[in-house]
């Protein structure tokens, strides 16, 4: 079995433009649609045509949404910084110094198809971590935090999937899928109104 390559730790500056270039990435792919319909409309075109091209990559911009800040594979250590690779390259993130912590959860026909612990540190680089070695990391991090002056912020539902909190995550779970439900319904009515509207 092959080696896992090692990373380099990134610098907090890189690990935060990696950030805000994951969202601007997903904000592009999501404005697609309303981009097609304006340049169809000002070209006299059917505002059929533009949907059929754009309507593929506002799909990916909604995966995009869990996948940008989550780490491809298992993270590596070296003392308390993370490096893990994600869509918009290396990131790392101080686990002595975690500033918030939630939890995100995503869904596919079956259910519920993924949940990513979403880490931010006083640097304010994010990183998600699915990888179970990464979560069990994340709590003993969490743990050791207790005796800072100022704890991490650390969701119910993040403290619940990581097994530092009583009860579950199946309120969390609700709430999480009627977002998502509700947001792609109001995404798709809007592109239906301006569409209307050209």
């Amino acid at each position: 079995m092959p080696q896992q390559q090692r990373h380099p730790a990134v610098d907090a500056a890189l690990g935060r433009r990696r950030s805000r270039l994951g969202t601007v990435w997903t904000a592009g792919l999501l404005s697609l649609p309303f981009v097609g319909l304006a340049l169809s409309a000002a070209a006299g075109l059917h505002p059929g045509v533009p949907l059929v091209v754009t309507g593929p990559a506002a799909l990916a911009g909604f995966v995009l949404i869990t996948e940008m800040p989550t780490g491809r594979d298992r993270g590596q250590t070296s003392g308390s910084l993370l490096t893990a690779r994600t869509v918009t390259g290396l990131r790392t993130v101080d686990l002595a110094q975690i500033r918030r912590v939630r939890l995100l959860t995503s869904f596919s026909r079956g259910g519920v198809s993924d949940r990513v612990v979403l880490i931010r540190d006083n640097d304010g680089v994010l990183l998600g971590l699915r990888v179970r070695t990464d979560v069990r990391r994340v709590r003993r991090a969490l743990e050791q935090s207790v005796r800072r002056d100022v704890p991490p912020r650390v969701s119910g539902a993040a403290a619940a999937h990581l097994g530092m909190a009583p009860g579950g995550t199946a309120r969390h779970t609700v709430l999480s899928w009627l977002v998502t439900v509700l947001g792609i319904c109001c995404y798709l009515s809007a592109v239906a109104v301006f569409a209307r509207a050209v």
